[in-house]
């Protein structure tokens, strides 16, 4: 097989009849088979990708960013290109790769495109990332998902578990922060935010000096009050996020107070009071 799609069968707000659907079109152009929609688990998924990843050229990765995470974390990337087509509710990767038009436009320029490499992003050395962050994200997923299951979704089902996030469940944290060996104090921290390419969900240019291939983590550190912070919210999706303390480096450890829970690519992580990250250079091949 030259192309072969996969896409989660319970990720996002389609059924499975409607993802099957959605891609049709994109699959003929492609000449590629669809697959994943009849895994039962996340185990039978990541089964299904590293299948299907060594009988195919490139796996291209319908979902959102949460599944094409779940991807990058089962195959080896540096040896099977990956494509995407986007299918969840943020897409940040969209927004990143620059993507235009409907799903067959998008497999149109993914047939006709070349491979990239990118960097991404160990996380505890327990998850590869292409977004990673600590602070008020992890709450504001964790209610977001609440919502989604409730049947709410959208850019303002986010923007309510954003206000309630902000002003009732977030608890700040103080810490430490060093990179490449230099340290740096953090008080209130209200995001740690570390980035291989600018965006967050919804098209919030969020670090929007972040390169996909440079060999740096590119880290944002916000901890300003509510009037900064919404004038960061309103440039983010305009000029580009301006708030917070820039770095980069190749590695980076946090230290906190008091635990909090990590983000990667849109999903909920784990709790704790320490991280640690480091670059994974070319670690990524994306045809595009």
């Amino acid at each position: 097989m030259h192309y072969a799609i996969i896409t989660n069968p319970v990720s996002g707000g389609m059924t499975v009849e409607q993802k099957r659907s959605a891609l049709a079109r994109a699959a003929e152009i492609l000449k590629a088979d669809i697959h994943g929609l009849d895994t039962a688990s996340a185990e039978d998924f990541s089964n299904c990708a590293r299948d299907l990843a060594g009988r195919c050229e490139v796996l291209v990765v319908a979902g959102g960013d949460g599944t094409l995470s779940d991807i990058i974390n089962s195959i080896d990337t540096s040896k099977t290109p990956i494509g995407f087509l986007p299918l969840g509710t943020g897409n940040a990767m969209r927004h990143c790769l620059k993507y235009r038009g409907d799903l067959a436009d998008i497999a149109m320029r993914l047939r006709d495109g070349s491979i990239h490499q990118f960097d991404l992003i160990s996380c505890d050395q327990k998850r590869r990332a292409f977004i990673a962050s600590v602070g008020i994200e992890g709450t504001i997923i964790r209610l977001w998902q609440h919502s989604r299951a409730r049947g709410s979704a959208g850019f303002k089902a986010y923007f309510l578990a954003t206000l309630s996030s902000y002003f009732r469940e977030y608890k700040r944290a103080n810490g430490i922060i060093e990179v490449d060996a230099e340290r740096f104090e953090a008080k209130n921290i209200l995001s740690l935010m570390i980035m291989k390419q600018p965006y967050f969900g919804f098209g919030m240019k969020v670090v929007p000096r972040a390169r996909f291939d440079d060999g740096q983590l590119h880290i944002r550190c916000v901890n300003s009050g509510l009037l900064k912070t919404s004038f960061g919210i309103l440039t983010a999706f305009t000029l580009g996020n301006l708030v917070g303390q820039y770095l980069t480096g190749k590695e980076l450890s946090l230290k906190l107070d008091r635990p909090l829970v990590l983000q990667c690519d849109g999903n909920e992580g784990w709790e704790s009071d320490s991280f640690s990250f480091r670059i994974l250079p070319k670690a990524l091949k994306i045809k595009c």
